[in-house]
């Protein structure tokens, strides 16, 4: 009997202005603690992708985006003891003040230069962000 794949969908943030994009560090949630991460989250049953990523905006930094200011940048297909798949959608313009909504699970919000990221940033965050620089709008790695 074949297996199928049983995929985890995420959707995550590029919100980047001045050459730099925003990262939440992690905190307290059992996953890549102390690691900078984009905005993001999973994708519940029967909810669209921007919408899924309009409320995670909202739950984590209490932003409001906009659908029409949304494009999607690439797709980063992982695999290991689960498979993911993770959808990084990037915004030009957002409502509202940047603030810490989760200060349970989020340490510190920054800006940090795209060009120049720390060694604790989430690998599928490095990679999008490689992707978003060169066209690559589709990547897979970990099989």
């Amino acid at each position: 009997m074949e297996k199928r794949a049983n995929f985890h969908i995420t959707v995550e943030l590029l919100l980047i202005k001045d050459n730099k994009v925003l990262m939440i560090k992690r905190k307290n949630t059992g996953y890549m603690d102390g690691m900078y991460a984009l905005v993001g989250g999973h994708v519940e049953i029967n909810e669209s992708f921007k919408d899924a990523m309009i409320r995670e905006a909202k739950e984590e930094i209490g932003i409001s985006l906009n659908k029409e200011d949304m494009d999607y940048v690439c797709a980063i297909h992982t695999g290991s003891n689960s498979e993911y798949l993770n959808l990084f959608i990037k915004a030009d313009n957002y409502e509202g003040e940047i603030i810490n909504t989760e200060l349970d699970k989020c340490e510190e919000i920054v800006w940090i230069d795209i060009d120049n990221l720390p060694e604790n940033v989430i690998e599928n965050d490095r990679r999008a962000i490689y992707n978003l620089n060169s066209d690559i709008s589709f990547d897979e790695y970990n099989f």
